[in-house]
């Protein structure tokens, strides 16, 4: 039956290669900001802070779905208990970043929820939808289809999202500062948002080729 159950969705390499398309389609969007919107380096930053929501969510997802072969029915009060802790906790951990982008790159000190949610109207709204779709094509073809819920526990899937997040953002925020030193040219824009997208294209591989 699992073995029926993941030809439905092809082999492991043809779904790697369709979310890993959708995650660079998604990645497009921002460089098209960049050349014709005029969208600024705090804007890119603060998208890319907003996709770790993104992310966040579809973790309690991956929580809630996780199906090991031995699973009790008593694991779903684990799930629960686990989503809400990591919802507070990695709702924190967001919250402190984005007050830090938002101080440091946007020039407004201490700014709340309420209005780091106003940055996503028109365009940025549009781009966080993509990178939304990316991550739910990816949790529905890689998670699901491939299997991936059979094959971990509770406690990995809490903490897949942090190394990613720590490790993208020292390197957007290191080439923020490098783009700021230089006035925000489109070229050096483009350079970002294009090194983003190689390097969340690596991660997203080597995560799901360990799954």
């Amino acid at each position: 039956m699992e073995k029926v159950e993941r030809s439905s969705f092809g082999n492991s390499g043809n779904t790697l290669l369709l979310s890993g398309g959708f995650l660079v389609l998604a990645n497009l969007v921002p460089l098209f900001g960049a050349f014709f919107l005029d969208w600024s380096i705090f804007e890119i930053v603060i998208l890319y802070w907003a996709e770790n929501l993104v992310i966040g969510l579809f973790t309690i997802l991956r929580i809630m779905t996780v199906a090991p072969p031995d699973s009790q029915p008593g694991l779903l009060p684990g799930k629960l208990g686990l989503s809400a802790f990591f919802t507070v906790h990695y709702g924190i951990f967001c919250l402190v970043h984005g007050v830090f982008i938002f101080s440091l790159l946007g020039g407004k000190p201490g700014a709340g929820p309420r209005y780091m949610a106003a940055e996503f109207t028109g365009p940025m709204l549009w781009a966080l939808l993509a990178l939304m779709v990316s991550h739910g094509v990816s949790f529905v073809w890689n998670y699901l289809g491939k299997g991936e819920n059979r094959e971990t526990d509770l406690n990995k899937q809490m903490f897949a999202p942090y190394p990613r997040i720590v490790v993208l953002h020292l390197a957007i925020l290191f080439g923020a500062f490098v783009v700021m030193a230089f006035g925000q040219p489109v070229l050096l824009l483009a350079i970002l948002v294009v090194g983003k997208t190689v390097l969340d294209l690596q991660l997203h591989r080597r995560a799901h080729r360990k799954g």
